[in-house]
């Protein structure tokens, strides 16, 4: 078997092995004892299980309500995600409220005269919930909320009455008719009045007001079709956003398919095309320009991505641009000793003794406290030229 078949076995089995295998995650329970809500909250926390090895990643920060009763199904789906490299690797919080039509409702309902306490839902997220985790875990400042029904309602109401405190809102078949849909109007000025909004927004709904026809229901249809009729028209400066009628899926539906629907239209560009490798460097550039736009944030060009697409072009038979991708991760990240072995594995590869061991000393002098393995290596690295000479 040549190398290129080697190679393009390897990549098979590396895409397959993560879809037979079960999420490995670390999970973390806490109580917070909330004195804007005056009551103790639980909430889970979920961390990939390489957590550990990465101490200056900031990871972006999931949060999804009604954690109690999803936290299993979505946890399993969004890791299934960033172990697939599709998404980042996240911390994923599940928020495991006791009231949902106190805390997830911006107005008491006229009829059933329960709710309004949603801002003092949003205040204990804000001043308590979100300080906790960016106090306790690498979390970045990239924070998506996740809500369905009447957390899907809470989530559309956050984005217009807490402007910034998340980059994306995910609100499925969100109970938008609540209150006379008051939360309908405020959303669409909050949207029109921005310059440059920089957020995602993804909205569904299924067969309510369809298969499902009673006022609640017909109104809840008619909430949703004319935010979508508003955002399709009027195209917010620097909103992206994806809204969907599934209207042969029932209620509980919705949820599943729009946490996976959701995350590939946030994601779109996480994932690198071979195409890019490819292209070399200039590739990489444009492919992480378009990422960084998608997600507001300047990214770089992912380190493991450029690795592998070098050797995937080196059995390409194009040592030269797998050379190139070598030495443009180097600039990159100059200060990363595994970058630095990688260039210093291809000159020897090609028979160039001499930048070999200049780079693994290079490596050997970038290593970090926590990366003695890596260490281990270099040195066994370096030893070899020793042992010829």
């Amino acid at each position: 078997m040549n190398y290129l078949k080697k190679l393009r076995l390897l990549v098979i089995i590396i895409c397959l092995l993560p879809l037979f295998s079960a999420n490995a995650v670390i999970v973390k329970e806490h109580i917070i004892n909330s004195k804007t809500l005056g009551e103790k909250q639980n909430v889970t926390v979920y961390l990939p299980d390489n957590y550990g090895d990465f101490p200056d990643y900031k990871y972006p920060v999931y949060y999804f309500l009604d954690g109690k009763y999803y936290k299993d199904m979505i946890q399993g789906v969004m890791s299934s995600y960033y172990e697939n490299g599709l998404a980042p690797s996240m911390i994923l919080v599940a928020i495991e409220n006791e009231s949902r039509i106190r805390d997830y409702t911006p107005t008491e309902h006229v009829e059933y005269k329960q709710g309004g306490g949603a801002d003092v839902f949003l205040d204990y997220i804000e001043r308590e919930l979100l300080p906790f985790v960016d106090k306790h875990y690498q979390a970045s400042d990239f924070k998506t909320l996740n809500g369905h029904s009447l957390g899907g309602l809470l989530s559309l109401h956050a984005m217009h009455s807490r402007p910034g405190l998340f980059t994306a809102h995910v609100a499925l078949s969100p109970s938008i008719h609540w209150g006379n849909k008051v939360t309908l109007p405020k959303l669409k000025r909050y949207l029109s009045s921005q310059d440059n909004l920089n957020q995602f927004l993804y909205v569904n709904l299924g067969d309510e007001g369809f298969q499902v026809i009673d006022d609640s229901a017909i109104a809840m249809r008619e909430g949703f079709l004319e935010l979508k009729a508003f955002l399709e028209e009027t195209k917010p400066n620097g909103l992206r956003f994806k809204i969907e009628h599934l209207q042969t899926l029932p209620h509980v539906a919705t949820l599943m398919t729009g946490l996976v629907n959701s995350t590939n239209e946030l994601y779109r560009n996480w994932s690198v095309p071979f195409r890019v490798f490819t292209e070399g460097p200039e590739g990489f550039d444009k492919h992480f320009k378009l990422l960084s736009q998608d997600l507001f944030q300047k990214i770089k060009p992912r380190k493991g991505a450029i690795n592998f697409a070098s050797y995937y072009i080196t059995g390409l038979d194009s040592p030269e641009k797998g050379m190139e991708l070598l030495q443009y991760n180097a600039g990159l990240y100059s200060d990363s000793a595994w970058v630095l072995l990688n260039l210093a594995k291809g000159y020897e590869e090609r028979g160039d003794q001499d930048k070999a061991k200049q780079q693994a000393m290079l490596a050997l002098g970038k290593i970090k406290s926590h990366e003695e393995n890596l260490k281990t290596t270099i040195d066994e690295f370096i030893a070899g030229f020793d042992t010829e000479e």
